[in-house]
């Protein structure tokens, strides 16, 4: 069976967008090895459709930056065929292409120049392989008892947050509702304000667990929407700031929420000084409920 290595950094939100690479690899009968940030190595081997998940940060791959090195050519020897979502002229794509002879695909990712959804991107090189007729989207084909809703209130980056007085709202309109908090949250706000079950700082596990149960999930552009949006449960997904044509999460279950302005959407740098979010402040609860 032949194998494929495939590099991919990035945080979790970028691996499970890249999920369809893994999956259409596996689907044509190879074997898939995926290098990239070792926090994410359980889950990615879990629910990934992957052999194996390499560390790439860890110091047990430093071979990878080292210039001189025969540990890096002797990893590689049983690979068929690498897709690196790197450029080929940084310190990695360097050292592959000096220590791989086989066929190299080199995909970086330039989240600035990107004018398609990112999966989509991302499935470029493999259609030069196995053509058009590839997979888009994963599902994880979890069994769903719909015992309650799921709110996260926020993302990796506060300036893509809808208020969080808007999903206290929300929530007090479900009753039944879970609220799951990151450790960049405002815990006195929900602590002070919300009477029902606060869950802080899920594993990646315990998400999955908590989707079997989920009636319907509400939250920012993040990881954890994400990962929602894999397990089949409804999703809906809140975008200010960062555009879903690019970025929206990907699933048969997944709704998104998004009022354009001319200001949308803008750079990292516009989004941090960004002192009115217009494109937030215009999302109503009532936008919301209808999606639910």
């Amino acid at each position: 069976m032949k194998k494929v290595l495939i590099i991919r950094e990035g945080a979790l939100g970028d691996l499970i967008l890249t999920f369809p690479v893994f999956f259409n690899f596996k689907e044509n009968g190879y074997k898939v090895f995926v290098a990239g940030k070792g926090i994410y190595k359980n889950f990615v081997e879990k629910y990934g459709y992957i052999e194996n998940f390499i560390p790439i940060d860890s110091s047990e791959y430093l071979f990878f930056f080292e210039k001189e090195n025969d540990k890096l050519k002797e990893f590689l020897k049983d690979f068929d065929i690498i897709v690196s979502y790197t450029d080929e002229n940084e310190i990695i794509g360097e050292n592959l292409k000096k220590n791989f002879k086989k066929k190299i695909f080199f995909h970086p990712v330039k989240k600035e120049k990107l004018n398609i959804h990112i999966t989509d991107f991302l499935l470029e090189p493999l259609k030069k392989i196995f053509g058009e007729n590839l997979y888009s989207y994963v599902d994880l084909n979890l069994e769903n008892k719909e015992e309650f809703y799921v709110i996260h209130p926020g993302s990796g980056n506060i300036n893509k947050n809808w208020q969080k007085e808007n999903f206290l709202k929300l929530a007090n309109i479900l009753k039944n509702v879970k609220i799951i908090l990151g450790p960049a949250e405002d815990y006195e706000f929900w602590f002070k304000n919300f009477n029902g079950e606060i869950i802080i700082n899920p594993s990646f596990d315990e998400i999955i667990e908590i989707a079997k149960k989920t009636i319907a999930y509400i939250g920012n552009d993040s990881g954890i929407s994400h990962l929602f949006s894999i397990t089949g449960v409804k999703t809906i997904v809140i975008f200010g700031p960062t555009s879903p044509f690019i970025w929206a999460p990907r699933g048969k279950n997944v709704k998104i929420v998004y009022k354009k302005v001319d200001c949308s959407p803008c750079e990292y740098e516009k989004m941090k000084d960004c002192k009115d979010k217009e494109c937030l402040e215009k999302i109503k609860v009532e936008d919301v409920i209808p999606l639910i």
